[in-house]
């Protein structure tokens, strides 16, 4: 096996790479090519593992930032062993330029095969695991191979009646279809997240990620309207594999009396299963939410319409120095700290 690191691809490469993540069960969106510049101003390394044939095997981005580097949700590949090689080739690279540390999500459901990498790794490099909700990730997912009525079957009673009632009201589920209607959306969700307080997405982000599934075939944003085809609401949904994502969502905050978001996520599992997905994943479910939180009542949303729980493997965190990992928790801490420092002298002045 060779492996490579880029700091950009060609043609040739780009092709390789977006064959492969077609080809794969599992890629999630964060590792497609071109998405997560959208989000993030790390600097990008580009990990591609081939055998001797030169066919690719196993693929990731990398996003770099002072003496760390984090892999969101791979290396991508479906072998046990190709994940370990992988894993192993990246850590001895980071080592070699002198990093503190590698963070590693994968995108890999426990199992046998997780405990037989976990089991594996850890007996050549030093990992450390966090239980909390950022270094432990768990989903709710619908398995598509069953009927809609037995899928619709396992709603709560509750959103039975949301869904229906939707529908009595006259809610109507679209794709979008033009810039307006994005900017539309934009508009729906930056007033949701300002009535309730949440960390938003900037509306350039929000209209990058909907042209950037919709061109790339990757995804769809539906939009909720009401009989007077005012937009309500809307949901943008990640094809990731065998896959489908419930990537995120917004109401209209004035309309709380309707349930908007309901309808959407049940036409979105309908189109699932008609374009032949296997699972639909809600993707992020907070264990460790409290009652008191706004994400316990994201939990309960995303619980009633059924489905079972996943879980991922942990996160591993890797020092590639003795005490790498505390030296990059100090330094992330400094830098917030500093940032806080300068806000609060910016607004004294």
């Amino acid at each position: 096996m060779k492996a490579v690191f880029k700091s950009e691809l060609d043609n040739s490469d780009k092709l390789a790479v977006t064959r492969f993540a077609g080809e794969v069960d599992y890629c999630a969106i964060e590792q497609q090519i071109g998405f997560p510049e959208l989000l993030y101003r790390s600097k990008i390394t580009y990990f591609l593992l081939r055998d001797d044939e030169d066919s690719l095997k196993s693929f990731c981005q990398i996003n770099e930032n002072f003496k760390s580097a984090h892999i969101w949700f791979g290396p991508v590949c479906n072998d046990p062993n190709l994940m370990i090689e992988s894993i192993l080739r990246i850590v001895e690279y980071y080592k070699s330029r002198h990093f503190w540390y590698v963070g590693i999500q994968p995108y890999w459901k426990t199992g046998y095969e997780a405990d037989y990498i976990e089991y594996y790794l850890n007996q050549k490099i030093k990992i450390d695991y966090i239980i909390d909700n950022e270094n432990t990730k768990s989903s709710l997912e619908i398995d598509l191979h069953e009927s809609i009525d037995a899928i619709l079957g396992k709603f709560s009673k509750g959103h039975k009646s949301a869904i229906k009632k939707a529908k009595k009201t006259g809610i109507t589920v679209l794709a979008a279809s033009s810039a307006s209607e994005i900017s539309s959306f934009q508009q729906v969700y930056l007033r949701m997240c300002q009535n309730r307080n949440i960390r938003a997405h900037t509306p350039g982000e929000i209209e990058g990620i909907s042209n950037y599934l919709s061109s790339h075939k990757l995804g769809i944003l539906l939009l909720a309207y009401s009989p007077e085809n005012k937009i309500l609401g809307g949901a943008i949904f990640a094809y990731q594999g065998v896959s489908v994502r419930y990537l995120l969502s917004a109401s209209d905050p004035d309309r709380r009396d309707l349930p908007i978001s309901h309808l959407i996520v049940y036409e979105a599992i309908e189109r699932a299963k008609s374009q032949q997905f296997k699972y639909f994943d809600f993707w992020g479910y907070n264990h460790f939410a409290l009652p008191s939180d706004q994400i316990y009542m994201v939990n309960r949303f995303k619980h009633g319409f059924g489905g079972y729980f996943t879980f991922m493997m942990k996160k591993m965190n890797i020092s590639l120095i003795p005490y790498g990992f505390f030296f990059y928790k100090l330094y992330n801490r400094s830098k917030k700290g500093l940032i806080l420092l300068k806000n609060i002298h910016r607004q004294k002045n």
